[in-house]
Parts: C-alpha cells; structure tokens; sequence
C-alpha cells in the first residue's frame, strides 16, 4: 500500500495568469505533476533554463514546459509543444510545482500525552509538541513552533516563535534560537567543543560555560553539528543558511547571510562576516576571519585571514586566478620536465663541444711557444 499525496491540476493559461507568462502554443492543455524536462510524461509541467538546454525538450514527453523568454525565436522547431516565456525560469516552475503539490496543511496538536514536558516550561499557543520530545526545566517556546518527535530541547532553552526543530534534534542546555528558525533532524545544538589542555599525560577537558545563540530567519540541514562556546555564545547571524552534516566549534561567529554547504568545517573561535560562502568539504583552521562576500571554493583549505570580496581555491587556500595559474602549470609539468632533460642533454652537448674546442686552441698555442 502506497501512501496518499495531495495533487492539483492546473490548466496552462491559470499558470500564465500566475506567473504572467506568454503563452506560446495551445492553451488548451494542463498538468497534475511537475518533473525535470528528461523525465516529464505528457500530463507534469517542466522547465528549461536557458537557450542552451532548450534542445532537451525534443527528446521530452511534456507538453508544457516552462522556458525563458530569449528562446522565443527558436520554439517553431518545437511543435506540439505549450511554452511559457517568463525571466526566470527555475523560480516560476518551482512557485507552480508548490501548487500542484502543495505541502501538508500543519495540524494543530498541542501538547502531545506522549511528550515529556518539564512543569516549569512555558510553551506559547498553537506550538506543537509532537509524542516522545523532551521539554527541559525553564524552557521557553514561544508561538506557533513544531518541535517533532524524539527532539530534546534541553533545560534553560529559549525558542521564538515559528521555529521547527526536526525529529530526534538536540539542543543541550541554555541555546537561544529566534524567530522563524528551522533546524532540521538529528541536528545537534550546543555539545561542549572540543577543547582539551594535557596534564600528567592525560587530556582533560576545559570548561564550555558558554552557548549557542541562533539569530532569526537561520536555517540548519540535518545532522548539522555547533558546539557551545568557553565563554559567551556561538554565534549564528541572521538569514544564515547551513546545509546537512556542517560543523561549527565553539565560539566561532558566523555572519549575516552566510551560506555553509554540507561537510565543511569551521574551527575554534573563527569568525565570518556577512554574505560569506562556504563549498562542499571546505575547511577553516582555527582563529581565521572571512571577510564579507569571500567565497570558498570546495575541499579549500582556509589557515589564516582571508578579505572579503575574493574567491578562493586550494590546500593552502589563495585567490582563485592564482590557484588557476598554479594549476595549469602543473598539468604543463610532464611537458616541461621533458623540455628540461632536453636541453639539459642539448648542453652537455654544447659544453663538449666547448671543451673539445678549448682543448685543440690549448694544443694549438703550446705548438707556438714550442717553435717560438
């Protein structure tokens, strides 16, 4: 048995209405289901997001595809086809794919008899608490919030208002998140870091009195990891997107409207400033400041400050030309090795050849000074 999704069916001139979008073709057509153009049947809606992949619509069943509006002189090679031109393609099949398959209207639950909520919490109106959470002592949850099933939100928390925190999520003690949060499952808010001092050969573990303090309209990927700071909070700015499986230490300052994509790093006590990008695996030693807009580039290796505005590649991290130079000059390397024992044998030739000639001037002068 297969579970049930809410679908819609929309006819393509109320989608033109929607996104004010030019029809060309028939209007007569409609769509219950949306997929990428290689896999779209003749009753989704698809898209193409640039002249380039337009010829991808050939091989395609869908008979409704969304295209921006400087393909508009080449869709005669497309019949049977419905096209509608607007700027921005990717947005508008999205904004339609969300009617066509809405989400789920959120349900009003309450306090679940199956949640586990400490007496002294306070949680707003209309806040789900959903069976098998953990509301600690002195938790403060504000309006309209999701906290899903299995989620500990540890003594002393404070959470605004419309904020999830996802399935089996973890915010130990003291973590403030704000307004308009989401912090998907199996996250984990506010462990201690990993700071150690060794003492007669043991490492012993230094004090994390601090938190975390996530700003509002933040959104964390699962199993996503920020550790409390030593001493004040771990910071995460406002509009702050991470992705899945990220790791923040303690007392790092993360910045306004940065994005942190799935698997990179951040060390102790490093800050960034704001509209700073993070790729995939990218790392960042301990004690480093981004500066606002710099971008890292995946698998970079970031050990000391970096300015903002640049883009920056490799292990260790530098500007993004250089490391391309540096990179075409080692896939040059072989070439020029071998260019390199050529001329190397080109003058040990030459320095022969030389020596061959010194000699016979030498024998040539001593016969003189003989016969002189």
């Amino acid at each position: 048995m297969t579970g049930t999704r809410i679908v819609n069916t929309l006819h393509a001139q109320e989608i033109a209405r929607i996104l004010d979008a030019t029809i060309i073709g028939t209007a007569d057509c409609s769509v219950s289901g949306a997929d990428f153009i290689e896999r779209a049947t003749a009753t989704q809606l698809a898209f193409v997001g640039c002249k380039r992949n337009l010829k991808r619509a050939s091989a395609s069943k869908a008979l409704l595809i969304i295209a921006p509006e400087t393909v508009r002189d080449y869709l005669d090679d497309y019949p049977g086809r419905t096209f509608l031109l607007v700027s921005e393609p990717e947005v508008a099949f999205l904004k339609i794919v969300g009617l066509i398959l809405p989400a789920r209207p959120r349900r009003s639950v309450g306090i679940s008899s199956q949640a586990v909520v400490a007496a002294s919490a306070s949680v707003g109106s209309k806040t789900n608490i959903h069976p098998f959470a953990t509301v600690g002592k002195d938790v403060v949850i504000g309006e309209c919030c999701e906290i899903e099933p299995g989620a500990v939100i540890g003594d002393g928390c404070t959470v605004g208002d419309d904020v999830r925190i996802g399935a089996n999520t973890v915010l130990y003690r003291e973590t403030v998140v704000g307004d308009r949060v989401t912090i998907d499952a199996g996250s984990v808010i506010g462990s201690a870091g990993f700071g150690y001092r060794t003492v007669n050969g043991r490492h012993d573990r230094l004090l994390h009195a601090g938190n975390v303090r996530i700003c509002d309209d933040v959104e964390i990927g699962a199993c996503t990891t920020i550790d409390r700071a030593k001493m004040g909070s771990t910071v995460i700015g406002t509009g702050t997107r991470i992705d899945n499986q990220v790791m923040i230490a303690h007392n790092c300052q993360i910045g306004e409207h940065n994005l942190l994509v799935s698997q990179s790093g951040i060390a102790g006590s490093s800050s960034t400033g704001a509209y700073v990008v993070c790729a995939g695996q990218a790392g960042v030693a301990d004690h480093v400041h981004l500066g606002d807009g710099a971008i890292v580039g995946a698998k970079t290796g970031i050990h000391r400050d970096m300015p903002g505005g640049q883009k920056y590649l490799g292990i260790p991290a530098r500007p993004a030309d250089q490391h391309a130079r540096e990179t075409m000059a080692l896939k040059r390397l072989p070439e020029m090795r071998s260019t390199v024992k050529d001329l190397q044998k080109q003058v040990a030739i030459l320095q022969e050849q030389m020596a061959r000639q010194i000699s016979a001037a030498d024998s040539r002068v001593g016969g003189q000074e003989k016969a002189a």
